[in-house]
């Protein structure tokens, strides 16, 4: 049976079915009408304060004419209106970068970071009519949000792409590096066997604006996007933590698709059970040279059990050593913790995104998560190294806290980043030169160094930096355009002293992509001066 036919059975057959207990049907019933199957999954979310007030969800309701079901019992509704989106979040402020003297400090080295939740959290406050808070942004991650002209590698797990121009909107005379990395592709039918198990939080926060009815769709996302031979497993926690799915093929779609339709939300948070839950269920059903993956599906809270966030990520820390990441995928603004969520992926050996719409979770669940699931590169590293006789000072845009020793980049004992099949990742710096400077003089070297996942072999490639301030490029404008957004609404006091405002920034973006396209069209909702600026997090 191919994929789209079960595609097809899932949408028609599991009303009948998945509630029913009854056998799958040989083909779909020709006076059902057939829909999409993403729209079976977006009505997890528009049906969620349905279910909870005790109907079954949407995507898998019982069709008419069905065997009689027992309802469930109907989800807590919260006694206290719940925060709005602006309101009761956790960040962390990673500082500024600022300027480093060639003469007295030539390298600068840090981990990679593929992470994208910083632009995520606010393009979903701007949704609400918020500016994203100063201590929200890391200028890295709004960076990376965004594609760049950076082809695939052919000969090895990652590419080093170097391109210099002038800095559009710093002071005259001052040059952009945007060092650019991409992973290898994986084919669908190349990439090893998936061990997934999802640690879902089913507190009572997260039945705050439909939040748990999104964390549902993208499971069910996320079954539809999977290989057959792929398996899932389901831990939940609330006051505790409770394996509620055993690893499952995904072959197996009704047993999977029942689970998701019986999350309800209630108690307490008790993230440490989960996670400890989910990395054993992990390791119960490892799969030798695959892929095994823990997904957190949270909005961040902790306040059972272990609740600090740097305790919680020592917990899981030396995972990656295993074969197992932790991917972070957080959900909902207000009453969310996005320094936790970052934190967690960073030691766990994965990623971070962030999504509170059903368009995200298809980008996120089925366009990219699957590819990059399969790691190609650990504990990646980027070192450059500046000649002090043509660049008098440089900055590293962002970076903060993946800071390294120089003396750590050849350290293959030290923890950094890992980048999945297809993940593309950006570093900007800005040069001001020295009077010795001419076009075309070569002022640097780029480095990455990486280990192969299976053998722990270690790779190092290496690029000349090249001086030109010649008009950049469209990915180097773009690039800019994102890191001179991201600064510019932080506070760095290097960009506000620029001049150069907003509107400059919309119509640049506007220059950039008339059509809105590029995701620049969603830049400028979040580049609105008419935002209103959150409330500032509360101090314990």
């Amino acid at each position: 049976m191919n994929k789209k036919m079960l595609a097809v059975l899932l949408v028609v057959g599991l009303g009948a079915t998945a509630c029913s207990g009854g056998p799958e049907p040989d083909g779909p019933d020709e006076t059902t009408p057939i829909t999409s199957d993403h729209e079976e999954a977006r009505r997890y979310v528009e049906d969620y304060e349905t279910a909870r007030d005790g109907a079954a969800p949407g995507a898998v309701a019982a069709s008419e004419g069905a065997a009689d079901v027992a309802a469930p019992e109907p989800m807590p509704v919260p006694p206290v209106p719940p925060p709005g989106p602006g309101e009761d979040n956790e960040f962390t402020d990673v500082g500024d970068t600022r300027w480093v003297a060639a003469q007295e400090h030539p390298q600068s080295t840090f981990g990679l970071d593929v992470d994208t939740g910083s632009y995520r959290v606010a393009q979903g406050l701007a949704a609400e009519g918020l500016a994203p808070a100063p201590d929200s942004i890391r200028v890295e991650e709004w960076v990376n949000a965004f594609e760049y002209a950076d082809s695939s590698p052919e000969q090895a797990a990652l590419g080093l792409h170097v391109e210099t121009g002038s800095a559009p909107r710093a002071e005259e005379g001052t040059a952009l590096v945007r060092l650019g990395i991409s992973a290898a592709e994986v084919a669908d039918e190349d990439r090893p066997p998936a061990n997934i198990t999802f640690v879902i939080d089913t507190s009572g926060s997260m039945d705050i604006r439909e939040r748990l009815g999104l964390v549902q769709a993208s499971l069910a996302l996320l079954v539809q996007s999977l290989n057959e031979d792929d398996t899932i497993a389901i831990v939940t926690y609330g006051d505790d933590a409770e394996p509620v799915l055993e690893p499952t093929p995904v072959a197996d779609r009704d047993t999977i698709i029942q689970a998701i339709d019986d999350l309800r939300s209630g108690g307490s948070t008790n993230m440490e059970a989960g996670l400890l839950m989910g990395y054993e269920q992990t390791r119960e059903a490892h799969v030798e040279d695959g892929v095994n993956v823990v997904v957190l599906a949270s909005d961040g809270v902790a306040n059972v059990g272990t609740t600090d966030g740097s305790a919680l990520a020592a917990e899981i820390a030396g995972a990656g050593e295993e074969g197992i990441h932790l991917v972070t995928v957080g959900y909902g603004m207000g009453n969310y913790n996005d320094t936790l969520m970052e934190q967690l992926a960073n030691q766990g050996d994965g990623f971070y995104a962030y999504l509170d719409t059903f368009e995200e979770a298809e980008q996120l669940f089925v366009e990219d998560l699957t590819q990059t699931l399969t790691v190609v590169a650990r504990d990646a590293k980027s070192q450059v190294e500046f000649d002090p006789e043509f660049v008098e000072s440089y900055r590293l845009v962002g970076y903060q806290n993946r800071a390294l020793e120089d003396e750590e980049f050849r350290d293959d004992t030290v923890d950094a980043g890992e980048l999945g099949a297809g993940h593309r990742v950006s570093a900007l710096y800005e040069l001001v030169p020295t009077e010795a400077v001419t076009d075309g003089t070569e002022v640097g070297e780029a480095r990455l160094r990486w280990a192969d996942p299976e053998t722990g072999q270690t790779t190092e490639v290496n690029a000349p930096i090249t001086w030109s301030l010649d008009n950049p490029s469209d990915s180097l404008r773009r690039a800019a355009l994102v890191a001179d957004s991201a600064e510019l609404l932080k506070g760095n006091r290097i960009v506000a002293d620029r001049g150069f405002t907003l509107a400059d920034l919309q119509e640049e973006a506007r220059s950039l992509a008339p059509d809105g396209g590029d995701g620049l069209g969603e830049l400028l909702q979040v580049l609105d001066e008419d935002l209103d600026r959150p409330p500032s997090v509360p101090e314990d």
